[in-house]
């Protein structure tokens, strides 16, 4: 069962990216299939009758969660995301980022700290999960702390949602009381 839904959120997040990196897909006629069989061309997909119904499917559960808008005019049609579907892309693809595990440490905290306007409520909300997803600790409601260097993954996360220029990064060597913290890191406890 877990293979079939890992098969529909790949099938999902390429037609989300493609959608995403055009802007929008045109095709011909006014009925969300003929989208389909636009998309599995574009994507280089077997033109089968399996592939064309598992892509239909994806487009229409796309469509009633409201993150992928069919328009037609003049006997053309045209797929675009809405605000909805980015976001919605953004948690599929920072679920791909993975931050730096290793057992030695070098002594430094790595600290993520964010203030982010109410408009970005939700980019926020799913930004701090997608940071407690990745492996980090959550101190206090903004504020997130790692062992390792991970400056490059928190950033490529924050640009996924639009919001990198209300991020801050912080380098620290200690967080007083740390014993919080240190319960998460077990391999930071400092030998006696």
């Amino acid at each position: 069962m877990k293979e079939i839904k890992f098969i529909k959120n790949e099938r999902t997040l390429e037609i989300l990216g493609a959608i995403a990196k055009l802007g929008f897909i045109l095709f011909l006629g006014v009925a969300a299939p003929n989208a389909a069989g636009h998309i599995i061309k574009l994507l280089g997909w077997v033109p089968d009758n399996k592939n064309k119904y598992r892509t239909g499917r994806v487009l229409s559960s796309l469509e009633n969660k409201k993150f992928i808008r069919f328009w037609a005019k003049n006997g053309k049609g045209k797929l675009e995301l809405t605000k909805e579907g980015k976001i919605y892309l953004a948690g599929l693809e920072v679920k791909k980022i993975k931050l730096p595990t290793k057992t030695n440490w070098g002594g430094l905290w790595r600290i993520v700290t964010f203030d982010i306007p109410e408009k970005f409520k939700i980019n926020r909300k799913r930004f701090a999960r997608a940071l407690v997803f990745a492996g980090m600790y959550n101190l206090e409601k903004s504020i997130f702390i790692y062992p390792h260097e991970c400056k490059e993954q928190v950033f490529k996360m924050a640009k996924l949602f639009e919001i990198e220029k209300y991020i801050k990064y912080i380098v620290a060597k200690s967080i007083e009381p740390d014993f919080k913290v240190k319960v998460n890191f077990p391999y930071t406890k400092s030998k006696k």
